[in-house]
């Protein structure tokens, strides 16, 4: 038996999943660490320590007794996004890797809008904003001159883990979406912005397509993670497109809900639909021919982490804790007796695209405990989520929801999700962005066609009624919450 193996490197751990020859996964394995967050919008981590975690997942799958790792013939590379990665001309990390979601570069991020907005909209669609990898080039430049000096190249949290495993320091056509460099029309980095900002040719990173394979396992890799030497490695692209990979939406009118540590709402469209127009809606997926349309809010199961952390400190940090909240909340009706939340923890991105704002609770009293704020966290965050798909025009023309990530775990808040959309909903069997990635190594090397294969894995998909009740409750509700949101 031979394996295929995705690695994703998330905000807060690593996951790697191993699929067999027909594609069908056989083993999954993860490794938390913690990212440096402090008061002042800093997001930093040891990108060292995401190759670590990646070995620790490796060794797991080894000390299991289920897999050979020298029986993996592909291997490729999923993660967040829009950070920044600096590497010396010793191939070392020049500091830490600074993430998506440090908030420092406010003021570099207007001077850019002022300056240069105009170009900003046509090249990638939008205005610049703290979490794009430009916005955070321009702080370095100003507050760590040194460090963007001594830089070789920069690059992405999945590209770091491609050097690594290659020693080819590159980037994909995927994750240079949100870096605030790129050009949505021509698919590659845009030598206009690259000018205009100042920065200098020579740090940019090679460019590869999502599919291709952009090195082999070196020999310094094999020895340090247990893979064979010579291995193929398909360059991979952003979390969100390679978990919309994985259950096949491209060109079709689904929806995809992640319930990450950000909640990604997106669909992947015909960028044929959209030549017309002088600014794209969206950004280009790993499938060459698509736009993926997505809009993300900053904290979504960050923020049902954040009240555990706050209100179940004594608890241990398992599932038994989560378990705790949700038969608490069940107690609290719809609304959680006037208690209202918003979830701008880290600022917020859709709709509002304001790094400003901070989280909020309306309508305390006294007669509130711990599980009224868990419940309305709860809701808040579907709340925020419904805001954003009312914010754009594709989001209104979707056909059926898939609700993904780590959230879909918690029985109570998918279904008071649903309910606070009004929409019947898919929870795949498999689906997240080291599954998809893995599928994209196989595509990419040949092993299998992975179109088929995802169709044939939604067959055992599980569906997630709502209740009409409760849904016009819930559209008194959000009424409130839009009176205080963006405010």
């Amino acid at each position: 038996m031979e394996y295929i193996l995705g690695i994703d490197i998330g905000t807060s751990g690593c996951k790697s999943v191993i699929l067999d020859e027909n594609a069908n996964p056989i083993l999954s394995k993860s490794q938390e660490y913690s990212p440096i967050v402090r008061a002042d919008g800093t997001a930093e981590q040891n990108p060292d320590e995401w190759y670590e975690a990646a070995i620790s997942c490796l060794a797991k799958f080894s000390q299991s007794g289920k897999i050979d790792l020298k029986k993996i013939i592909a291997v490729s590379v999923t993660g967040q996004m829009q950070g920044i990665t600096l590497i010396g001309h010793d191939g070392k990390p020049v500091r830490n890797s600074i993430l998506w979601n440090d908030i420092r570069s406010e003021i570099e991020k207007n001077e850019l809008n002022n300056k240069f907005g105009k170009h900003f909209k046509e090249k990638i669609g939008f205005l610049v904003t703290p979490a794009l990898t430009v916005s955070k080039i321009n702080w370095l430049k100003r507050h760590e001159h040194n460090s963007w000096k001594k830089t070789y190249k920069f690059t992405f949290a999945s590209n770091y883990i491609t050097y690594k495993l290659t020693n080819r320091i590159t980037t994909d056509k995927s994750n240079i979406s949100f870096s605030g460099l790129n050009d949505v029309k021509g698919n590659d980095w845009s030598e206009l912005l690259i000018s205009l900002c100042g920065i200098e040719k020579s740090k940019i990173p090679e460019l590869t397509g999502c599919f291709d394979i952009m090195g082999t396992v070196s020999k310094k890799a094999a020895k340090e993670t247990g893979l064979k030497e010579g291995v193929p490695v398909i360059a991979g692209g952003g979390d969100g497109s390679t978990e919309s990979y994985s259950i096949g939406i491209a060109g079709t009118s689904n929806m995809k809900i992640r319930l990450g540590s950000a909640a990604d709402i997106c669909m992947v469209v015909d960028i044929s639909k959209f030549r017309h127009l002088e600014i794209l809606p969206g950004i280009r997926d790993v499938m060459r021919d698509y736009l993926m349309i997505s809009r993300y809010t900053t904290s979504c199961a960050a923020s049902i982490k954040w009240i555990r952390d706050v209100f179940y400190s004594e608890q241990p940090l398992g599932g038994e804790t989560y378990d705790l909240m949700d038969k608490e909340a069940e107690t609290i009706p719809i609304g959680s007796e006037g208690l209202l939340y918003h979830p701008y923890l880290s600022g917020e991105s859709a709709p509002y695209f304001d790094s400003s704002l901070r989280a909020k609770f309306n309508g305390i009293n006294a007669g509130h405990r711990r599980m009224h704020f868990v419940r309305a966290a709860y809701e808040g965050v579907s709340f925020s989520i419904r805001d954003v798909i009312n914010s754009v025009k594709e989001f209104q023309e979707t056909d059926e929801l898939f609700f993904v990530g780590g959230g879909t775990k918690n029985k109570l808040w998918i279904s008071i999700l649903a309910d606070v959309l009004g929409k019947e909903a898919t929870i795949p069997e498999y689906c997240d962005a080291a599954y998809g990635v893995a599928l994209m190594a196989g595509q990419g090397a040949r092993i299998w066609n992975a179109q088929i294969k995802i169709k044939e894995s939604l067959k055992n998909s599980k569906k997630i009624g709502y209740n009409i009740e409760n849904h016009e409750k819930y559209n008194l509700i959000f009424k409130k919450y839009k009176e205080f949101a963006g405010k």
